[in-house]
């Protein structure tokens, strides 16, 4: 499974305070790792955080998924009005996924706002499928504060993180 969370528009615009430097090459590695999903048939989950106070505007420009990164109609997308996913989307994703006990379980974390969505999503994500395996490459990942503490973190949760 490939998770990407919160890959919106307003990353990638300079004069919004969720702009992020370097979104322009991650959205290009997530694009191309994105490819590589949709072609071995993972499943792909995409989250989109609205914050409350734009509830209302959750269709507006700056919150959508970055057209490039945008889900096809059999993949899932989440709108989240706090940093995870809720726990009843978290239970009814482990209903319809890995219905084979034997298979193996890979999740693969990729997004923005490391130290935030990536850590609580990844960690939210631990309780859900703990017979999974967590793996987080450093640069599909990007956050404005902390990275490399959230990084470290998440390696103390048992997360692969590849550098």
């Amino acid at each position: 499974m490939l998770v990407i969370i919160d890959m919106q528009n307003h990353i990638l615009d300079p004069n919004s305070e969720f702009y992020i430097e370097d979104a322009e090459t991650l959205v290009e590695r997530i694009s191309t790792r994105l490819k590589q999903a949709r072609s071995a048939n993972e499943y792909v989950l995409f989250t989109r955080d609205i914050p409350v106070d734009r509830k209302d505007e959750s269709e507006s420009k700056d919150l959508k998924i970055i057209s490039e990164l945008s889900p096809l109609p059999n993949e899932r997308e989440i709108k989240k009005y706090y940093f995870t996913l809720p726990p009843e989307t978290l239970t009814e994703i482990k209903h319809s996924l890995f219905e084979s006990k034997d298979e193996q379980k890979i999740i693969e974390v990729v997004g923005i706002e490391t130290n935030l969505c990536v850590l609580s999503n990844t960690i939210a994500l631990q309780s859900a499928f703990p017979e999974a395996d967590f793996i987080i490459d450093s640069s599909m990942v990007s956050s404005r504060d902390h990275e490399p503490l959230a990084l470290q973190l998440l390696k103390d949760f048992n997360v692969y993180v590849k550098e």
